[in-house]
Order: C-alpha cells, then sequence, then structure tokens
C-alpha cells in the first residue's frame, strides 16, 4: 500500500514538472470530451495526452446486505504517449487487499475525431490467497451525438481461470447528458455473462461535478449476483496532475 502511494505522488510530481496542462475532471484533453463511467471507468480518457496522471478510487457498498462490505479501490493512471496509458489499482475489501489489478488502453485512429473516437483496453486481475485470477479484453467506442449527449461503449470478453478456465460477455454501456461545464448526469450498465463467477448485472444512474482538477461522481443503483439483487451506493473521487 505505501509503495502503490509513493508510485503516485512520484508520477504525480514528475507531471506537475513537466508544466502539463491537464483535462478538467475526467473529460478527455481532445473531442468529443465524453465522460467516464463511475463504475468501469478508463484508464484516462480516449485520446488522453502524454503525460496526464491521474489518482482516484471508487468507493461502493450495498447498505441492505449482511454483513456490511466496504468495496473500495485506489489506483494510479499514467499516460506514457499519446493515446496510450497504463493503470495500477489495488481493490480491497474493508481494510483488506482482495486482489491486486493492472491495465493498459490504446487509442485507435479514426476520421472522426470530432463526434467519434474508439480504442481498446486490456485487464488483469490476480487475487491475492488463492489462485483464480481473470483478464479482460475489450472494444471502447465513444460517441458526441448531441452538443449535450453522449454515450460510451465497452464490449469484449473476460477470461476467468480457477481450477479451470471459463470465458464469459463483458459489457458497459453508458449514456450522459451535459447539464453544464462543472455538471454532467449519466446512467451506466454492466453485464459479465456466466464464467467461473457467476452472472452479474448493475444498474447505476450517477451524477458527475468537476471542479478544476478534481472530478467527483456520486450514484446509486441496483446490482444482481447469482440471482439476488441489492441496492448499491458508489462514489468515485479523482484528482488530475
Amino acid at each position: 500500500m505505501v509503495v502503490f502511494l509513493l508510485l503516485g505522488l512520484s508520477l504525480a510530481a514528475w507531471a506537475e514538472s513537466q508544466g502539463h496542462d491537464p483535462d478538467e475532471g475526467t473529460l478527455s484533453s481532445v473531442r468529443p470530451r465524453i465522460p467516464e463511467p463511475m463504475v468501469f471507468d478508463l484508464i484516462r480518457p480516449l485520446g488522453a495526452k502524454k503525460g496526464e496522471v491521474e489518482v482516484n478510487s471508487l468507493f461502493r457498498f450495498s447498505p441492505t446486505q449482511r454483513p456490511r462490505r466496504l468495496l473500495w479501490a485506489p489506483e494510479v493512471e499514467y499516460t506514457f504517449l499519446d493515446g496510450y496509458g497504463i493503470e495500477f489499482e489495488l481493490p480491497l475489501e474493508n481494510g483488506a487487499i482482495d486482489t491486486y489489478k493492472g491495465a493498459i488502453q490504446g487509442t485507435l485512429p479514426g476520421p472522426w475525431k470530432k463526434k467519434f473516437i474508439h480504442g481498446w483496453q486490456g485487464i488483469g486481475e490476480v487475487a491475492r490467497e488463492d489462485r483464480h485470477w481473470h483478464t479482460d479484453l475489450l472494444y471502447l467506442a465513444g460517441a458526441r451525438w448531441h452538443r449535450r449527449w453522449s454515450t460510451l461503449t465497452m464490449t469484449g470478453v473476460r477470461t476467468e481461470r480457477a481450477q479451470e478456465t471459463k470465458a464469459a460477455f463483458l459489457g458497459n454501456y453508458s449514456v450522459f447528458y451535459h447539464f453544464r461545464k462543472e455538471l454532467s448526469y449519466g446512467l451506466e450498465s454492466n453485464f459479465k455473462g456466466k464464467g467461473i463467477s457467476g452472472r452479474y448485472a448493475l444498474l447505476m444512474p450517477q451524477a458527475h461535478f468537476r471542479r478544476n482538477r478534481v472530478n467527483v461522481q456520486v450514484g446509486a443503483g441496483w446490482n444482481r449476483v447469482a440471482r439476488r439483487g441489492a441496492l448499491q451506493i458508489g462514489w468515485r473521487v479523482s484528482r488530475e496532475f
């Protein structure tokens, strides 16, 4: 945990020394400037410029479930080339490390950058106390349909390994309404096929507040795991450098 925090601070200090002027909140520094989903976020927005650094954490809990668990995941994101970023994340349950996670993301070329942008993302996550791990490979596509409306889709496959290996569908589909420069509203949906860990679905209405280099996302929705549904509350706090 200490090493993780030192890494984030070191990258942040380096970015400041480069004189980089980052995005506002989690919007991309290039058009079409589409927000990131709160639960299944990006490694910096597609098209991000070299040298951008973000430190953030997602927090989630279900008030109707017992025992209550706070799931949170501090992470550091760094854009090492224009349009290409890496991420290191430490998912925790209450105060204990649950898994170790890393990811890489790239932006694909395209002729419609003012209205459309696309790319790919690869994720690897391994459990701390057993041999369970999974990898994700996703195609990302964002579109600006209107001055106030945009969408972001993430579609791919998850490969899970425990005693056996199975693949499962993975998808995130989000729509955003840009109310004003500092405030956007979104509706995020996440889906996972059966695989080894079972099916999962989440619907999360959310609001995004941006002020200078700080972004706060809050939401409350409904998730369904193993045929059981529960209210879920979440928030993500981000700081860019």
